[in-house]
């Protein structure tokens, strides 16, 4: 019979790396968190806001929608939806990048505050562009 003793010793390496440039984007409407989460849940509805091209978006069975991004091109997303707590975070997978976005959005007054904390991807080009 082989006995084997060993120890072993575990280094903590800690990695530095630096916070990833954000863009924060907020927007005010005077609907209640409800009404604006059931709005945003909607995925037909994004194609409302010129990123996915019409008509594009598919639902698969593994809970990934695709559908055909203007910038990113061919694309993936996944989101998480949790109405009493305002969130509606999502991937996103396009153009060879992955990016994350955290969507809050809470209560104000008779309204609602929705914000958008976009998380800079690798190698990702901010652009800006405009809806026609």
């Amino acid at each position: 019979m082989l006995k084997l003793n060993y120890h072993a010793q575990f280094i903590m390496v800690e990695k530095i790396r630096s916070p990833k440039l954000v863009i924060v984007k907020a927007m005010t409407v005077n609907k209640k968190t409800d009404i604006v989460h059931n709005f945003f849940d909607n995925m037909k509805y994004m194609e409302m806001g010129c990123a996915i091209r019409p008509g594009s978006l598919t639902k698969g069975n593994d809970g990934w929608w695709t559908f055909y991004h203007n910038i990113a091109g061919e694309s993936r997303m996944k989101y998480i939806s949790d109405p009493k707590f305002g969130i509606l975070d999502h991937v996103l997978i396009g153009g060879g990048l992955e990016w994350h976005v955290f969507v809050r959005i809470i209560p104000n007054e008779d309204g609602s505050t929705v914000t958008w904390t976009f998380i800079k991807a690798e190698d990702m080009i901010l652009l800006t562009y405009t809806c026609r």
